[in-house]
């Protein structure tokens, strides 16, 4: 995969901060693998929830651009919505993301679009939550990678519990970064 020059900038610098600590990236790995999974899947909607500094954000926008979808991004902290914006100029990526600067939850029900491809990667406690919220709007084959499967499990056993027992759903666990459960809307 090759990588803009600007681009891979932007990602190294992001990638030494997480490692410095106070940043709670998701790995490379991860980056690479969602960015791979919207090229498969190619969805038009891409609904990312806690975009902290953009370096997530950066690789679903580099997958946006090739396959011409839109990306919402939900993130609440004033101080990551400067980075993230910052960030995303740096990269050249600003233009494939619509950024809600508010907490996802009080804004997912003004979403007026129908959504093929989730990202939750905020608050573990409220994936749940957040999913019900987008279950309306969720076309179906959409895509929902819930990042910290792994790391947060004490958290997100509702969750879980949920995504592997609800009839419309279809779920498994990739072993990559810190746990990614892929669920798919049946």
């Amino acid at each position: 995969m090759i990588i803009e020059e600007k681009i891979s900038k932007v990602l190294h610098k992001l990638e030494e901060l997480n490692k410095q600590g106070g940043q709670w990236n998701i790995d490379r790995e991860t980056g690479q693998f969602l960015y791979n999974l919207i090229l498969e899947k190619k969805p038009e909607i891409i609904i990312e929830i806690g975009s902290s500094n953009g370096y997530s954000t950066i690789w679903l926008a580099m997958a946006a651009q090739k396959i011409g979808a839109k990306i919402v991004t939900y993130e609440f902290v004033p101080e990551k919505v400067r980075d993230l914006v910052s960030n995303l100029q740096k990269a050249g990526l600003i233009k494939y993301v619509q950024i809600i600067p508010d907490d996802a939850n009080k804004r997912l029900e003004e979403l007026n679009e129908r959504v093929d491809f989730v990202f939750l990667d905020g608050r573990k406690n409220e994936y749940l939550q957040q999913l019900k919220l987008l279950e309306p709007k969720l076309k179906p084959g959409a895509i929902i990678a819930a990042d910290n499967i792994v790391s947060h499990k004490h958290v997100l056993g509702d969750y879980l519990y949920y995504v592997a027992n609800d009839i419309k759903y279809k779920s498994e666990l990739k072993d990559i970064g810190t746990g990614l459960e892929i669920t798919e809307k049946i």
